[in-house]
């Protein structure tokens, strides 16, 4: 985001040094009699005029770019915690400014395509089914969960260690790629506290503390 800024600060700087030398230029045929005093300044505010341009030109470019910068999708991957259980859910989103389109995950190494009785009961073919296609409108907070693996006793066949890529545009067609690796092990030393009570009565339990809270909080606005 900083690059724009970056780019306008080296232009007017190398603008800066350029005038100065010139200047320096024109003082010496001065001094030495070397060229008549007013063709030298005519000739000096020529140069100067295209030089302002020149930065002119170069300050609407990197303005332009930092607005495309700030306005623009940003897609993240990421491996978070589950709530109050041990699962660890991948996660797509949109953390920019406006719609991604045509968005393309990649896993590597991919994600096994399961079928059959091998497919039972686990939630590997439900992600691999999400990703295995493009996504044509992802917009500016929409949050896709799924289900990747038990952290504490795994029986999803999904790798520990891998890398997402994602390849999308913008409205107005350009293209971005973001990567991510990703790792399981950050979330193997999570520590949090799980329910225990999971009976008829201690769910009812939770269920009331629940809602309490939730009135709570919504009492407070």
């Amino acid at each position: 985001m900083n690059r724009p800024k970056e780019t306008i600060a080296k232009v007017l700087a190398a603008a800066l040094v350029g005038l100065a030398a010139l200047l320096g230029i024109v003082l010496l045929l001065q001094s030495n009699d070397w060229s008549n005093a007013a063709t030298t300044w005519t000739a000096f505010g020529s140069i100067a005029t295209v030089a302002a341009a020149v930065v002119a030109i170069w300050t609407l470019i990197a303005l332009k770019q930092d607005s495309a910068d700030r306005t623009r999708p940003v897609m993240v991957a990421e491996l978070r915690a589950a709530v109050l259980t041990h699962d660890a859910e991948f996660v797509v989103t949109n953390v920019g400014q406006s719609v991604a389109r045509n968005v393309k995950v990649d896993f590597d190494p991919p994600i096994p395509v399961l079928e059959g009785a091998a497919a039972v009961g686990l939630g590997t073919p439900y992600l691999q089914r999400r990703y295995s296609r493009v996504i044509p409108t992802f917009p500016p907070g929409l949050v896709l969960y799924n289900s990747y693996q038990d952290a504490k006793d795994n029986d999803e066949p999904t790798p520990d260690d891998f890398t997402v890529t994602i390849n999308y545009s913008d409205t107005q067609g350009r293209t971005y790629t973001d990567g991510y690796d990703l790792t399981i092990d950050v979330l193997k030393g999570h520590a949090a506290s799980y329910p225990g009570n999971t009976d008829d009565k201690g769910m009812r339990r939770r269920a009331i503390r629940a809602l309490e809270a939730i009135a709570r909080g919504v009492g407070r606005h």
